[in-house]
């Protein structure tokens, strides 16, 4: 047995000649490839810092094994590797702290003292980064070395010992293999330390092995970390595409019902017209006819609205699949909760005639915020009211402004370069109340000439069926609603665009 041991150990203090350094560094090497190509795939910035951590590392143990082609270069290109062992130890802290931050979601538990430690490593390196151009600039290798040593060493010892107790603390299912992995590979450092402290070089080449073992044990940790989140995240979007469908599946069958519904009132009502019309006088009637008449029209009104629900859903959920496909979970999950919310608002309205201006930009400004995913900047959204207005006090059909602000995205802001926004202005003019809403798109010229080979013609169907309900509204109610459209050209591009004017009149 001692016969075993004694060999084995013989075999580890060799390690820098028997191949296992070199199968440390190869193993470092194709983690590296293996999970930058997993970044790749995924976008996800753990796998990046864990493929950088794993690629400096492998780099900086380059002159350990003996006999090897890595030797070689070591020697070909000797004082390039003297000037970078201190930077790459430099980077190897700072970017696996990064994918400590990322694995484990610091952020969201840690929000302030994350952004502090980030603006502290952002400074730090471009201090540090400043003392390494001096080692080729002037003789500051000596000065660059003292910076790390007497400097970042003692202000990262700090962050690491508060950084412990943080992750100790949160709640993650990978938590544990990561203090596991970072606890094994600083007793190995330690104990590397420690023992070779002012020994000679080939002392401590013979100990190098418990490095070796504790940098290859922390991978495996490391590893399987990375294994959970994957499946985690794997497990989470399929929970959300889950309630997606869900979502969806309901909302579809409550639609169909609502129309279903329409349809059987609508069919209702005139049955009864006709059955009246053999039975009463002609003067009655006439007055029986104008008030079905009238309940006809709002049906009509609750038709052409069900008819837009469809379309308007649709556009709501590819806004929310632009996070899903690029893999922003968290974000998801916040607009799936805005859409569950506006589709809360649109069938709650389907079963109203009308309702307030102010419920109508609520739903305006939630479809806002879903298609703004679209855009990298988003869509800046501005309502300005004069002081003696209220949202709550006139009344409106159903989802009237909805194809306004589509019409303003998919045809003026789609094509905008630059910022983009949107301007809703409610004022007093005379005995109308006025509604403003002006973008900054390319205008309606422009966008006849990029769609004029499309053969569907989206734009004028809608605002022909928001003229048609405003109409039918207006007669029903006994007011005065339409709208007109006005065009801004300027070479100025915050004067230019669309501008729908609806003028609200009792």
């Amino acid at each position: 047995m001692n016969e075993y041991f004694s060999y084995l150990i013989e075999f580890l203090e060799n390690s820098n000649r028997n191949g296992l350094a070199l199968m440390t560094i190869a193993i470092l090497f194709y983690l590296a490839v293996f999970h930058c190509i997993l970044y790749i795939k995924n976008q996800e910035k753990y796998f990046l810092y864990y493929s950088i951590y794993a690629f400096v590392n492998a780099v900086a143990l380059i002159g350990r094994p003996y006999k090897s082609y890595l030797k070689d270069l070591y020697f070909t290109y000797p004082e390039f590797f003297r000037l970078t062992i201190t930077p790459l130890q430099f980077i190897s802290f700072i970017v696996f702290s990064y994918f400590l931050i990322e694995i484990l979601r610091l952020k969201t538990y840690y929000p302030r003292f994350i952004q502090f430690y980030i603006s502290y490593t952002k400074g730090i390196s471009i201090v540090f980064g400043i003392f390494f151009l001096g080692t080729f600039l002037w003789d500051g290798y000596a000065l660059m070395r003292q910076f790390y040593f007497f400097v970042f060493m003692p202000i990262t010892f700090v962050f690491l010992v508060i950084g412990i107790y943080l992750v100790a603390k949160t709640k993650e299912k990978v938590t544990k293999p990561i203090l596991f992995g970072f606890l094994v590979i600083g007793i190995a450092s330690f104990l590397v330390g420690f023992l070779t402290a002012e020994k000679d070089v080939e002392f401590g080449n013979k100990l190098f092995y418990i490095f070796y073992l504790g940098l290859l044990i922390e991978n495996i940790f490391f590893t399987y970390a990375l294994a959970i989140k994957q499946r985690t995240a794997f497990l989470e979007k399929i929970d959300v595409q889950k309630k997606l469908l869900r979502e969806l599946q309901e909302n579809a069958s409550l639609r169909i019902a609502l129309n279903e519904e329409l349809s059987t009132q609508l069919a209702k009502k005139r049955k009864n017209i006709l059955s009246l019309s053999e039975q009463v006088e002609s003067e009655r009637m006439e007055r029986v006819k104008a008030s079905y008449e009238q309940e006809i029209n709002k049906l009509h009104l609750q038709s052409f609205h069900s008819q837009m629900n469809p379309l308007f859903i649709f556009n709501a959920l590819n806004s929310v699949k632009v996070c899903l496909i690029s893999g922003d979970k968290d974000r998801a999950i916040f607009y799936l909760n805005r859409f569950s919310k506006l589709i809360r608002l649109v069938l709650e309205s389907s079963r109203k005639n009308q309702i307030t201006l102010g419920e109508e930009l609520e739903i305006a400004k939630l479809y806002l915020d879903l298609e703004s995913i679209r855009f990298e900047d988003g869509i800046d959204f501005q309502l300005t009211l004069e002081d003696d207005l209220r949202l709550n006090e006139l009344a409106v059909p159903p989802l009237i402004l909805q194809p306004f602000f589509e019409n303003a995205i998919w045809h003026g802001l789609m094509h905008q370069a630059g910022p983009k926004w949107i301007k809703v202005r409610l004022s007093k003019e005379k005995e109308y109340l006025k509604l403003s809403i002006r973008d900054n798109g390319i205008g309606r010229k422009e966008s006849a000439r990029i769609n004029s080979a499309k053969t569907i013609k989206k734009e004028s169907i809608g605002l022909k069926m928001v003229k048609d309900r405003l109409e039918l509204f207006s007669q029903n109610e006994s007011v005065r609603y339409f709208f007109e459209i006005v065009d801004h050209t300027s070479e100025d591009r915050d004067s230019h665009g669309t501008e729908v004017i609806c003028y609200f009149g009792k």
